[in-house]
């Protein structure tokens, strides 16, 4: 008796929870900044589900952060015209696109309609004014020797997103004025910046950081936490240089490298995350075997190893309250440097 033929028509099942796992592995993707792999990601979710306005924005994303404007844009203009995700945020994202193809004429159209129609809510009107001023200074400079000009009017763009962004857009903009020869326009705001409690602590030592690059000549006052101090930047020790960082490392390093190297260089990029918040300043007490102890017991639990308190104390020689109040300290800094939109 022949077998029948299975039919061309039959379903073919998914994996459990296949949709779910696309997702969350493209999100981690991009929060990542793997777009390639994101991209993918987003693509195959959306083989099952088109609905998604989160992956179908993160597609456009992705595109735009891989160099792939012409597609970032078609795909971007759809989304506006189906009104899928926040219009408003999706607009912005558009408008950086055209700004990438220097399509400045079509920018200053399309926001001039939009502030003459009185449509644009408050929360967005400052950025989107600043990228209309923008977009008719680049269309104005377009066709002459405007080089010098476009980078002017860059690094005043980048400076006012250092104002007045959310942390993500100041992170990416000192990404951005990284590739600039001179900061001279803005070395005033880059130094407010320092001086002002209300700056998020990861942006302060980014800040600190390019100036230190850039070879800015300058007497700063930094304002982190409770803590103030002046530098002179060309006085400033690397934060991975400090001979604090390195003899920490070094006593983790006698201690995990054989009983646990990966858990050792899980901890090795914890410490020089956490420094890298608290930068330019170090953190307290400035005791070797407190904070050797704090990361040795903050690893282990991040590992969910055991370690009995005894063992730490008789290992780093402190008693474990100090040690914890230091894996506090790490906690809360951890939390920081987490930072997201």
């Amino acid at each position: 008796m022949k077998k029948k033929k299975q039919s061309n028509n039959s379903k073919i099942i998914p994996f459990p929870n296949l949709e779910d796992r696309l997702l969350n592995n493209g999100m981690e993707a991009l929060k990542e900044k793997k777009y390639k792999d994101a991209l993918q990601f987003f693509y195959q979710f959306t083989a099952f589900n088109q609905s998604y306005p989160e992956v179908q924005i993160g597609i456009v994303v992705c595109l735009l952060e891989l160099g792939l404007y012409e597609d970032a844009k078609e795909k971007c203009e759809r989304l506006l015209q189906e009104d899928i995700g926040d219009y408003f945020n999706v607009m912005q994202i558009y408008i950086t696109i055209l700004i990438q193809l220097s399509e400045y004429d079509q920018v200053v159209t399309l926001l001039e309609a939009l502030f003459e129609e009185e449509k644009v809510p408050p929360e967005h009107a400052g950025e989107l004014f600043h990228l209309l001023e923008f977009s008719r200074k680049g269309s104005d400079h377009l066709y002459g020797p405007s080089s010098q000009i476009e980078s002017s009017v860059n690094i005043q763009a980048l400076g006012h997103i250092l104002e007045s962004g959310n942390i993500s857009e100041q992170l990416q903009a000192i990404q951005n004025l990284r590739k600039e020869t001179t900061l001279s326009e803005i070395t005033e705001l880059l130094k407010n910046l320092l001086g002002n409690r209300n700056t998020h602590p990861v942006v302060q030592s980014m800040v600190l950081q390019l100036m230190i690059e850039k070879e800015i000549h300058e007497s700063v006052i930094v304002q982190k936490f409770d803590w103030t101090m002046k530098l002179d930047l060309d006085e400033v020790v690397e934060v991975y240089e400090q001979p604090f960082t390195i003899q920490v490392l070094n006593k983790l390093e006698d201690i995990l490298i054989h009983e646990n190297p990966t858990l050792f260089e899980a901890v090795k990029e914890l410490w020089e995350r956490f420094l890298f918040v608290l930068f330019p300043f170090q953190p307290e007490p400035l005791d070797v075997m407190i904070w050797a102890g704090a990361l040795h017991k903050f690893g282990y639990q991040l590992f969910g190893i055991t370690v009995a308190d005894e063992e730490i104390e008789d290992i780093y020689q402190n008693e474990i309250d100090r040690i914890d109040q230091a894996c506090q300290q790490i906690f809360e800094v951890e939390k920081l440097s987490m930072i997201g939109h």
